[in-house]
């Protein structure tokens, strides 16, 4: 009997203890940790085609962009984009010089205002990466808050933008592009932002305030951190100040709103390793 009870407790012992090791996840699959950055060599050139589409009015605009790694130190990276766009028939050709570490944080750009990357999803590897490693589920937010200003046109434009970006990892799956056959990390991301613009022409000023959601999946290339594939829903309302220019007509408040829907795909169609 005594035997009997010593069994019976150990018994018990071992349940408890392995039912322990169960709650805790001891036992089973452990999660993996990605290291993601930007590992990339001077040289290297991605290109890209990505295709816009707008529901009102419905319209689909391909972009073609072509990013080239021309200085690479170990930590920063500097890079340069060419982006070549077809609307209603005219080719849209422009250009510009972007520095970031290997995390993705964007130091300078030349021309200063020719992007935003927390609202300008086509725009390929510019996540920020956290520094440390991430398991599939794990988030992070990006905070974000820019003035600029443009006078390239010869009319003043000035740009506030501000708002949040959080990134969720998904996972590891295998994406086929053109490109050929990669091991992704999915990134879901949701951005939410308003942007206030001033516009001074013809001795009017027009102010535009835009609210937006943005949200998507990006699937990067695990070794390399570069962008293989993402797709993006993007839901804006752009509210059109023309009380300035209208007041002389009597009408003291004039505002316009215009709602805009987008779908945007983008991909890798080659990859050309530099030295």
């Amino acid at each position: 009997m005594i035997n009997n009870a010593k069994i019976r407790c150990a018994t018990m012992v071992v349940l408890i203890v392995i039912l322990s090791l169960l709650g805790v996840g001891c036992i089973g699959d452990a999660q993996t940790d990605y290291i993601l950055k930007y590992d990339f060599e001077m040289g290297d050139r991605f290109v890209y085609n990505i295709t816009y589409s707008t529901e009102q009015p419905e319209s689909i605009i391909p972009i073609h962009i072509e990013m080239f790694v021309s200085d690479f130190d170990g930590k920063n990276i500097t890079t340069n984009m060419t982006s070549i766009k077809t609307t209603d028939g005219n080719t849209i050709k422009s250009s510009y010089i972007a520095i970031t570490d290997i995390h993705g944080n964007l130091m300078k750009t030349y021309p200063e205002y020719k992007i935003i990357p927390e609202i300008q999803p086509e725009l390929p590897n510019l996540i920020i990466y956290p520094e440390e490693g991430i398991q599939e589920g794990d988030s992070w937010m990006v905070m974000f808050n820019k003035t600029l200003n443009d006078t390239s046109s010869g009319i003043l434009t000035e740009y506030d933008v501000a708002g949040t970006k959080n990134h969720t990892c998904i996972g590891i799956k295998t994406v086929s592009t053109k490109a050929g056959k990669f091991e992704c990390v999915g990134i879901k991301s949701d951005v939410n932002f308003t942007s206030n613009t001033k516009t001074e022409t013809n001795n009017t000023t027009v102010y535009i305030t835009t609210t937006s959601k943005l949200s998507g999946e990006d699937w990067v290339d695990l070794k390399g951190g570069f962008l293989v594939k993402s797709e993006y829903n993007v839901d804006k309302v752009i509210t059109t100040d023309l009380s300035e220019m209208y007041k002389e007509m009597g009408f003291e408040n004039f505002y316009r709103e215009t709602p805009v829907n987008s779908h945007i795909i983008s991909e890798l169609v080659n990859i050309d390793e530099g030295l």
